[in-house]
């Protein structure tokens, strides 16, 4: 079950619909982005990668070997291990996909992006955690990171080789 407070859902929606369009202006291959809001205990983030990096190719799967690796690579997002590392904090309450409905979200150049979305249920506020995606992704070199929490907004960039997001209250 699903359990949004009226000042997350409205986060979210203004994080996704400024990252929507500062997307459709830019899609680089080997850059993603991760939105982050936070309220409470509630923690949500949604990673959006270029298909290239998640899978290694951009196009409709062709043959057996793309729909092997779609559904590989969906069954990996649903396990947040694969994206990130809370350390205990938090409980993970639910996961999507775009590769779970059998594709992903595309621009008006053909170029397209895998989503996976990331719900938990935190002890106490999260002001951090390391990105384990690269891990999963190899040519994924860096992510756009937006937030937003009680305590105030800001962006970042972490890398592969600099994983770790943090802010303070």
């Amino acid at each position: 079950m699903k359990v949004f407070t009226q000042g997350l859902s409205v986060a979210l929606l203004l994080g996704l619909g400024f990252s929507a369009h500062a997307h459709a202006q830019k899609h680089v291959h080997g850059e993603g982005e991760l939105l982050i809001a936070q309220e409470g205990n509630v923690l949500q983030m949604q990673f959006i990668i270029p298909a290239a990096d998640a899978l290694g190719f951009e196009h409709q799967a062709a043959n057996s070997s793309d729909k092997n690796a779609i559904n590989v690579l969906a069954q990996q997002l649903k396990n947040s291990s694969h994206a990130i590392d809370i350390k205990g904090q938090c409980i993970l309450q639910s996961t999507e996909n775009s590769l779970a409905h059998g594709h992903s979200e595309h621009d008006e150049h053909d170029h397209h992006n895998v989503e996976a979305t990331y719900n938990f249920n935190c002890k106490t506020p999260v002001m951090g955690f390391s990105v384990t995606l690269f891990n999963l992704m190899p040519s994924l070199n860096a992510l756009n990171v937006q937030w937003i929490s009680n305590t105030g907004q800001g962006s970042t960039e972490v890398t592969r080789s600099n994983p770790v997001i943090s802010w303070q209250s």
